[in-house]
């Protein structure tokens, strides 16, 4: 076989194996996105709680959660 032909036949291997490493990286980097987004999500979630439960803690503190129940009833 002609070394030509044969370098040639190893590069379109080659093009192949990269071609399929490639749409396979590009599965996973959708994945990894959809997975950080998530993360992203529920750290919004936790930091709203605790600004919440900071909020709570701050009322209390300087007596306004006396007033509110009072309000209440």
């Amino acid at each position: 076989m002609d070394p030509s032909k044969e370098a040639l036949t190893r590069l379109e291997w080659r093009v192949d194996a990269h071609e399929t490493d490639i749409t396979l990286l590009k599965q996973t980097s959708g994945e990894l996105k959809t997975t950080l987004d998530s993360i992203i999500e529920l750290l919004r979630q936790i930091k709203w709680i605790a600004v919440g439960a900071g909020g709570v803690v701050f009322a209390d503190q300087i007596g306004l959660m006396g007033i509110l129940k009072l309000a209440t009833l």
